[in-house]
């Protein structure tokens, strides 16, 4: 669901070796891929690129834009999720690929390696070396503000990149180191927050400590994330228990030995999260940093680089700007107009990404990178990949509508009136639902395989973390619970206590 494009290299040769994770692959290897009407590649691209700036493009103000069903936050939770599962350097847009000759540099498995990379051990640069088994957390060079740890030309020191993309994906990321230190933290001295200013690293409390978050998380992202997105049928049952035990029952996403991401997943089905970024987004309240309610900044400026303030990272945050998390997920503080919502899975991407940086001094429409890759992917047609699932295919109003991406935002935007591109349809249900269903049960280390009835209210280190030891919004567990227990600023106050001291 990246937004980014600066991890597309050309010409890279990656050889089989020991930190190989696992290919990319196909789910529809004999489906007929989408194949574009005569012309020089110039002029396919030319094509794609026409129908990108007219038919995918939102008007300003375009009315019954927002998607209620799904905060705006879970945008960027679901960035995370793509980045720690998924990561090709190697593919380019300006020539054919061989998805069976990709490199997964992600584990094809929910163990947020874009969090601890290799471990202590491999990667110390991304650890506390005071307080060992803790991740660093950095500062804003403006204040005490919590950012992640950077070295002295403003890069984060983390585990994946492009996890520094943007500012609210960045702050994500920040909440779960915070969360690691201080699940962590209760386990070797019984206090979340308190710490001794340096002690050894314990490796057995370490691996505790990385196996509760790993299944917190393995519990949102399949309970709260996914839960949200597809079909009740599908998601009831695609991951079944029978008998105290969870069966795969998928139909088409299949391997011998290891899970491996398919390409009409992570080049299709899963960017259905572009169509979810909104024009802009309120902050918090400090008007004197260009802030306050009201206003919304893009994630990329729509006028370029310089041409006005965003919310684009690689680069220390900005004073002031830390994220106000009951703006962006539900929680028992919001009122008013928040959480923000999303917006619609549709075929209409917002003006934020009108405009994406893509390399020095380029840029280009989201929708044309997402359709170029299509192409140059060998996707098979969504009509193709409907039909083959046994679903009615939607009509089709231009030959570029049958590419599998924009075909999964148009069958969410036919919906009925209920469900209109709040959720997705049938084959991004099937797609989506499938992959995420089959990479926690190919994981022999996840929840659903080692104790299949865990929920997080069976650990007491995590309901020591909670102020009620409860979920925050009743119900089940949802990523407001990843950021309550994470000690991340979630309402005015902690974000002006933040501002202040670095402490809520």
């Amino acid at each position: 669901m990246s937004i980014s494009s600066k991890s597309i290299f050309n010409n890279v040769h990656v050889p089989h070796s020991s930190s190989y994770h696992g290919p990319f692959g196909r789910l529809f290897r004999n489906l007929p891929q989408w194949t574009p009407s005569a012309g020089t590649d110039e002029q396919i691209a030319d094509a794609i690129r026409a129908f990108a700036n007219t038919s995918m493009s939102e008007a300003a103000n375009e009315p019954e834009a927002d998607n209620h069903n799904l905060p705006a936050g879970y945008t960027y939770f679901g960035q995370f999720v793509d980045h720690d599962i998924t990561f090709d350097p190697t593919s380019s847009l300006q020539r054919l690929n061989d998805p069976n000759k990709l490199h997964n540099f992600r584990t094809p498995r929910l163990d947020l390696d874009c969090l601890y990379g290799e471990g202590p051990a491999d990667e110390p640069f991304m650890y506390d070396n005071d307080k060992g088994g803790m991740f660093l957390i950095g500062a804003t060079g403006e204040g005490n503000e919590p950012d992640l740890p950077r070295n002295i030309q403003g890069r984060a020191l983390i585990g994946d990149m492009r996890n520094d993309e943007n500012t609210i994906v960045s702050q994500f990321q920040l909440a779960m180191l915070r969360l690691h230190n201080r699940i962590y933290a209760q386990l070797m001295f019984g206090d979340p927050d308190i710490t001794p200013d340096s002690f050894a690293r314990d490796d057995e409390t370490f691996d505790e400590a990385r196996r509760i978050l790993r299944w917190f998380y393995q519990y949102i992202v399949w309970n709260d994330f996914i839960k949200r997105l597809i079909k009740d049928d599908i998601w009831n049952s695609v991951l079944k228990k029978e008998n105290g035990i969870f069966c795969n029952n998928a139909r088409f996403f299949k391997w011998e030995y290891q899970p491996f991401m398919p390409v009409e997943f992570s080049v299709a089905a899963y960017r259905f999260g572009h169509s979810l970024v909104r024009p802009g987004y309120q902050v918090n309240l400090n008007t004197d940093a260009g802030l306050g309610f009201g206003v919304e900044l893009p994630i990329f400026h729509p006028g370029g680089s310089g041409a006005g303030q965003d919310l684009h990272g690689f680069r220390p945050m900005p004073g002031k700007h830390t994220i106000q998390w009951d703006w962006f997920f539900k929680m028992a503080s919001s009122s008013g107009p928040f959480p923000q919502p999303s917006r619609r899975i549709d075929p209409k991407l917002s003006s934020a990404v009108f405009k994406v940086p893509e390399g020095p001094g380029g840029v280009n429409h989201l929708a044309f990178l997402n359709l170029m890759r299509s192409w140059r992917m060998g996707l098979p047609k969504g009509t193709a990949v409907a039909a083959a699932m046994g679903f009615t295919p939607h009509d089709i109003d231009d030959p570029h509508e049958d590419m599998l991406w924009h075909y999964v935002l148009k069958e969410s935007s036919l919906l009925p009136a209920n469900n209109k591109g709040r959720m997705l349809g049938s084959v991004g249900s099937t797609i989506v639902g499938e992959v995420f269903a089959g990479l926690l049960y190919g994981d022999s280390h996840s929840y659903i395989r080692m104790v299949p009835d865990w929920t997080p209210a069976a650990e007491p280190v995590l309901m020591a973390l909670l102020p009620a030891a409860s979920p925050e919004n009743g119900g089940d567990w949802e990523v407001a619970d990843l950021l309550r227990a994470s000690g991340a600023p979630v309402n005015d106050s902690d974000v002006a206590s933040t501002i202040a001291s670095g402490h809520n």
